[in-house]
């Protein structure tokens, strides 16, 4: 998880903070230990970390949750459908922001993207077919296979790459899932202060 750490960090713009750890809410509801967690680097608020490097990260700055293991198969798939669910589950607040001088009304809270990353993988046929029964599951990455990008607009498919653009093509696929969400909704942070 180290190395894919050390990848994202190596390509995404500053605005995007890289690491592993837990997602929390106002609630006090905390997500299951996450191998790859992208936040907002800029406007995070209440991040703790420990000395085993893993941080605590509020579920507004969340853009984007990974799961690391060494093969892509129905168990795994199934493994990270879970460690997503427990942060898309979290409650997240938003709030307007006052820019220039101008005051804009809360956004929509952004989607939280979900993937899967490993060294190999089985058939991207079946990862297709498993991928019916794992809704959290955006994109994936199996560096000696393939990279592959869900779309459940209408009926599930895959936009998929193998061979020497594995890399490549998850390298562009991830930037551009990350260029549509634009920045995470404002964090209301009074939440966080009457928490209990």
């Amino acid at each position: 998880e180290s190395a894919w750490i050390d990848f994202f960090r190596s390509f995404l713009p500053n605005k995007y903070a890289v690491g592993k750890g837990f997602v929390f809410d106002s609630k006090g509801n905390v997500s299951d230990q996450i191998d790859i967690i992208i936040y907002d680097a800029l406007y995070a608020p209440l991040i703790f970390g420990t000395d085993a490097g893993e941080k605590f990260i509020t579920a507004e700055s969340v853009y984007a949750v990974f799961e690391s293991k060494p093969k892509i198969n129905k168990k795994t798939l199934a493994y990270a459908n879970n460690k997503i669910e427990s942060v898309n589950v979290l409650e997240r607040s938003a709030r307007g922001v006052i820019n220039a001088g101008k005051y804009y009304p809360p956004r929509n809270l952004t989607k939280i993207i979900g993937g899967i990353l490993s060294i190999d993988s089985i058939n991207i046929d079946k990862i297709e077919k498993h991928l019916n029964l794992f809704k959290y599951i955006d994109l994936g990455c199996a560096i000696k296979n393939h990279s592959f990008l869900v779309n459940r607009e209408s009926k599930l498919s895959l936009l998929h790459a193998s061979g020497e653009e594995t890399v490549l093509a998850f390298f562009y696929m991830i930037l551009d899932e990350l260029y549509k969400l634009g920045t995470v909704a404002g964090i209301d942070i009074r939440n966080y202060a009457n928490a209990n």
